[in-house]
């Protein structure tokens, strides 16, 4: 089996519209496999069939225990690979093993979008010898968008309603980002809010590339934007793949009387479904949750999703085991 393997920030246009054809065709893709949202030394590999893509995979390589190990290295993917097809999936990710164990990595670590059931179960699709979970299934709240505006609107929590009807009554003017100085308002807003509540900020040089390619690239994705009486109070970043939109980014500040965090989102709900998307994903959440991101989020209805916990293959014995005793050893060496 062939595989292709790319810089996924060095594609020719012709292909990376190909990349991202195959990924806006496939259900389980996820915005972070995009080769826009790789970072520096990523990797795109690919699988064709009669000539066309059926499997894509941005994988980052990276040392585990950071620059003081540098021999030890492992291939991580965020979200992905995407292939809809379950068994193309696994016999490309096997074949894509075996190339890693040639390169000497440790280990290979996938988390593709699926949601968890008996026809996605990755422990039921994988060798159970040699694939291993290592970390706890993510959970996501989605909401179908199908229903028009008045029935989506009506199934909102009564506070959730509330704090729109309040934000415009107030004048509270949503707007969608188009420059460079608006993003850098968001920016600003998204920092003030991390140094607030405490939270490790993202690098900010990369959340701005990121979003000028979601607003400037048509149908991909927006930034909106709350202001009031010339005050930029908060901002909601978006973006979209098949008919999925997903909630990225989100900042606000404090306001005596006023919480945008509604409106912004259900203007973002509307921009989502004028643009094809028959679901919103809000990201992260915890059920049953009574307070926080979670209880605002489940204001707005939806779905609990639960995914596929992320797995990892061992490609290279020893480097594994290395990595193993070192993680203990250097518990600081990741830096």
């Amino acid at each position: 089996m062939a595989l292709e393997f790319l810089a996924p920030q060095k594609l020719p246009p012709a292909l990376l519209q190909e990349v991202t054809d195959f990924l806006d065709g496939q259900n389980t893709s996820h915005l972070f496999q995009f080769p826009q949202w790789s970072g520096p030394g990523s990797r795109l590999v690919l699988h064709r069939e009669a000539g066309s893509v059926r499997w894509a995979g941005i994988f980052g390589i990276h040392p585990p225990l950071g620059r003081k190990v540098p021999w030890i290295r492992a291939l991580v993917a965020n979200r992905g690979p995407v292939c809809d097809d379950r068994a193309v999936w696994q016999s490309v990710i096997e074949e894509l093993a075996e190339s890693m164990k040639k390169e000497g990595l440790a280990y290979l670590d996938v988390s593709p979008d699926w949601i968890e059931s008996t026809e996605s179960n990755l422990n039921g699709r994988l060798n159970t010898s040699s694939w291993e979970c290592v970390d706890k299934k993510r959970i996501s709240l989605r909401l179908d968008l199908t229903n028009s505006e008045e029935q989506l609107f009506g199934n909102f929590r009564k506070n959730t309603r509330y704090e729109i009807r309040r934000a415009e009554r107030s004048q509270v003017k949503l707007s969608l980002a188009a420059t460079a100085d608006e993003i850098s308002e968001f920016l600003l807003l998204y920092q003030r809010m991390a140094d607030r509540k405490g939270f490790p900020a993202e690098s900010i040089e990369v959340m701005r590339g990121l979003i000028s390619w979601l607003i400037h690239t048509p149908s991909r994705g927006a930034l909106l934007l709350a202001r009031l009486d010339n005050a930029t109070l908060g901002g909601a970043v978006i973006g979209r793949s098949c008919r999925r939109c997903w909630y990225v980014w989100g900042a606000s500040e404090k306001h005596e009387h006023l919480n945008v965090g509604h409106i912004l989102q259900w203007k973002a709900l509307l921009w989502a479904k004028s643009h094809g998307c028959a679901e919103y994903d809000f990201g992260g959440y915890t059920p049953g949750a009574n307070s926080g991101p979670a209880w605002f989020k489940a204001g707005f209805g939806g779905s609990v999703v639960n995914f596929v916990a992320p797995h990892r293959k061992i490609t290279h014995t020893s480097r594994y085991r290395a990595f193993l005793l070192l993680s203990k050893l250097l518990p600081s060496g990741r830096n």
